[in-house]
């Protein structure tokens, strides 16, 4: 699996394996993050919703992305119980700089019964973190002009064609040059795909689901 990562991501962020594999295991050997997700996977097993996987490996290369790339500003949307939140805060941590900002609309189908947003984010990986709950095509314009550039934009809300287009375009042009796209389940529809093309990008992939783009820098 490192191999893997460190073959298709060296194109995006230029890492040796050995420190690929470091972030990787990072997550686990973190005891007080490995500690929070051991006490949520009852409620995990007991709900009947759909959710992210705890120990999914497409979050942990996400969370490799994150930790080389050493962010200011990332933005996400889709935000659910807080599994990936979590892990991009946790690589923020580990960086000792940036910040998430996370749009969520506020589903109740996707969280367990009387858990709110995020409620699986530990309390000490808050201080980096802004939650704003609501539609994204409001809420996203909003939050991006507040930057002159984000470093990166994580896609992981409505996985349909239109709302994904709609996503990348909104956000692409404030993505500083050389910043990261990161599309979640981008094989489930051309929308990744095509924006790829439709943007030119020189340097783009696609692995464990997660959909990579790093901006042109000219």
């Amino acid at each position: 699996m490192v191999q893997s990562i460190w073959t298709r991501t060296r194109r995006l962020q230029p890492d040796s394996p050995a420190r690929i594999r470091s972030f990787l295991n990072e997550p686990s050997d973190t005891r007080a993050l490995a500690a929070c997700l051991r006490s949520v996977e009852p409620v995990f097993q007991q709900a009947k919703i759909e959710a992210a996987d705890l120990y999914a490996k497409k979050i942990l290369v996400q969370y490799a992305a994150i930790r080389a790339m050493v962010p200011d500003v990332v933005v996400e949307t889709g935000v659910a119980s807080g599994v990936s939140t979590s892990y991009i805060l946790l690589a923020l941590h580990k960086n000792r700089r940036g910040k998430l900002h996370s749009i969520e609309v506020g589903d109740p189908q996707y969280l367990p019964p009387g858990k709110s947003t995020g409620w699986i984010v530990p309390d000490w990986l808050k201080a980096n973190w802004n939650l704003r709950i609501g539609d994204a095509r409001v809420l996203l314009p909003q939050l991006i002009s507040e930057y002159a550039f984000i470093d990166v934009f994580i896609h992981d809300s409505r996985h349909s064609y239109d709302h994904m287009l709609w996503e990348f375009r909104a956000t692409y042009p404030r993505l500083r040059p050389g910043g990261l796209l990161m599309c979640d389940d981008a094989a489930w529809n051309l929308a990744f795909s095509e924006f790829t093309r439709e943007v030119g990008a020189i340097k783009a992939s696609q692995l464990r689901g997660v959909g990579f783009l790093q901006k042109n820098s000219s």
